[in-house]
């Protein structure tokens, strides 16, 4: 996929977990390999215990857009392994696993009718439903944590799944078309492109976004956008604003003061639809950018490049939520 898939950040029937050898200690938690799926269609998954006497409550985690590994790893940086590795330590178990893009690429690059849900939903809530199913979880205190576009989905995973509730991580308010030239635009003033070349690749990339809109074909769609027709038309109806009104569990909405990616525009949004909600929390963390890593408004992009590590407050107002619920 294009490289602004990784920055934007089949359906599995049975979830079967496999212990892989012993698991491995890690300070105040251990971690085991776990399987999402079965046969040919699996995803390889880890599995974060807290030590001592559960049950405990657990979340699984899920990515951004593009094929990433069970870490989220883009450049030195592990997010979703720096995420998983501090609620463990907090008391909270965490599964995270390899994306479906990552694991079978040419299956899902060749299908036309692949789309959002392919993508990362139906694996996400096979790994709810393994989650409730294990010793040593609480099922009814699992919750989804989702990332950029994972963050997006959140809203419909933890409905689809019977999770108990979400926590959204620099989520999208507007629909993902809506930020593609947007975010093309930002990245090239941010890299100091040529702005005639950045014209000119907007330009295409606009016709196509009409196109599409538009119910046509789309010469190249793969080429220019990084994805196929069926799953840009999957996410023209994700309205995470609306999904999340619609559910009966609680939310937590976190948005980072620095991130260039879900910017503030998105943030209002939310803040206008839940500002008074009872069961929905809204966080504005304040020097952070889109990966949940340390930012700075001078260079926004340092943090993508440069190793960092999720805040830690960040993560243990996460757990102290989870716990409150």
């Amino acid at each position: 996929m294009a490289r602004w898939m990784r920055w934007l950040g089949g359906s599995v029937v049975t979830a079967l977990a496999l212990l892989a050898g012993g698991a491995a200690a890690a300070g105040d938690f251990s971690e085991q390999a776990l399987q999402i799926g079965v046969d040919d269609t699996a995803l390889p998954a880890t599995l974060a215990l807290p030590e001592g006497e559960g049950p405990f409550p657990a979340v699984v985690l899920v990515h951004g857009s593009g094929p990433h590994d069970r870490d989220g790893s883009i450049g030195p940086n592990r997010p979703l392994r720096d995420i998983a590795h501090g609620l463990a330590g907090h008391g909270v178990a965490t599964l995270r696993y390899d994306k479906r893009t990552q694991v079978y690429p040419i299956a899902a690059a060749f299908d036309p009718s692949f789309d959002v849900d392919d993508e990362s939903t139906h694996d996400t809530v096979a790994a709810v439903a393994l989650l409730q199913a294990m010793p040593g979880i609480d099922p009814q205190r699992v919750y989804v944590f989702g990332h950029s576009l994972g963050a997006m989905l959140t809203p419909r995973i933890v409905q689809r799944s019977g999770a108990a509730g979400g926590i959204l991580l620099a989520a999208a308010a507007r629909p993902m078309l809506d930020l593609v030239p947007e975010q093309i635009q930002r990245m090239g003033e941010l890299q100091g492109a040529d702005p005639a070349q950045t014209r000119t690749t907007l330009a295409g990339i606009n016709e196509a976004i009409r196109l599409l809109r538009a119910g046509e074909d789309v010469p190249q769609i793969q080429q220019r956008l990084g994805a196929s027709a069926a799953y840009f038309r999957s996410t023209e109806v994700l309205d995470p604003v609306a999904e999340a009104q619609a559910l009966d569990r609680p939310l937590l909405v976190l948005h980072g003061a620095l991130d260039i990616q879900v910017t503030d525009t998105d943030w209002t949004l939310w803040r206008t639809a839940f500002h008074d909600h009872p069961r929905v929390t809204l966080l504005r963390w304040p020097g952070i950018g889109h990966l949940g890593i340390a930012a700075s408004a001078e260079d926004p992009l340092a943090s993508y490049a440069e190793p960092g590590h999720v805040d830690q407050a960040l993560i243990s107002r996460v757990a102290e939520w989870i716990k409150e619920h």
